[in-house]
């Protein structure tokens, strides 16, 4: 039911992927969504998107989210789209400040015209999947040269964050990128749409989830200190938090 695709290496700094959910559904099923950081858009080509509220051939918005969404499809056909880009990667495309959208979902042509009129006409004209991604992609490369310029030393932080799995301190990483931490924290903030402590904490709660599906036969108390949380009951209020449920219990229903 679900897919992803990598962009074309053009948009890979600022495209993570494009994934598809394209199945049918014999019975109603709820599927939980995680933070991860990301602001993504959605196209919906049925009626049947979980929610209710995405319309049939409109993009959606869908901002940086703070903690679990949970999308119920009813018995029939589903067919979405997403465009999931990198964190910061939307103020590429886009001067709305990020934060504006964070744990909103809001009809891109009411906020931002990425899109133009030709793109909406060709594309209820596409009948597959595939079809529909090159041409989200082909438009996007076709808006390279004119795009903005995302701010260097906010992607640099993203870099420190994640790849030091959310455990650096926010103070250091002010200072290798050469800003106040208040600066640091506005210009994050615009950037990616939540503060530089929330993504740290997101990055560390999705090291560990991958951390405890690959080693299953560790104690929570081990996990916890090994993914840099002070102790189990920590790593627990960050599952329920953005996992609405406890460890153990997220991995089996993954």
């Amino acid at each position: 039911m679900y897919r992803e695709y990598p962009p074309e290496t053009r948009l890979q700094d600022l495209i993570e992927t494009y994934w598809v959910s394209d199945s049918i559904v014999d019975s109603r099923s709820t599927h939980r969504i995680l933070p991860d950081g990301c602001v993504d858009i959605i196209f919906n080509f049925t009626n049947n998107d979980g929610t209710g509220r995405l319309l049939p051939y409109i993009p959606h918005l869908v901002g940086t989210m703070t903690s679990y969404l949970d999308i119920a499809y009813s018995p029939g056909i589903v067919q979405m789209l997403g465009i999931r880009f990198r964190p910061a990667g939307i103020t590429a495309f886009t001067r709305i400040p990020v934060y504006e959208l964070t744990n909103k979902t809001t009809e891109l042509v009411l906020t931002e015209t990425l899109f133009e009129k030709s793109f909406y006409d060709r594309l209820p004209e596409l009948s597959t999947m595939q079809e529909r991604i090159a041409h989200i992609e082909n438009y996007l490369i076709d808006r390279l040269q004119c795009l903005f310029i995302p701010e260097k030393r906010i992607n640099d932080a993203i870099k420190h964050i994640s790849n030091g799995n959310g455990l650096t301190s926010i103070k250091q990483i002010a200072e290798q990128v050469c800003l106040s931490e208040r600066q640091f924290e506005r210009r994050f903030k615009t950037a990616v749409g939540i503060s530089p402590k929330m993504f740290s904490r997101i990055t560390k709660f999705k090291h560990t989830v991958n951390f405890i599906q690959a080693h299953q036969d560790d104690s929570l108390l081990s996990i916890a200190f090994d993914c840099g949380y002070f102790d189990h009951s920590h790593l627990i209020k960050d599952f329920r938090e953005f996992g609405g449920t406890l460890p153990l219990e997220l991995l089996s229903s993954k």
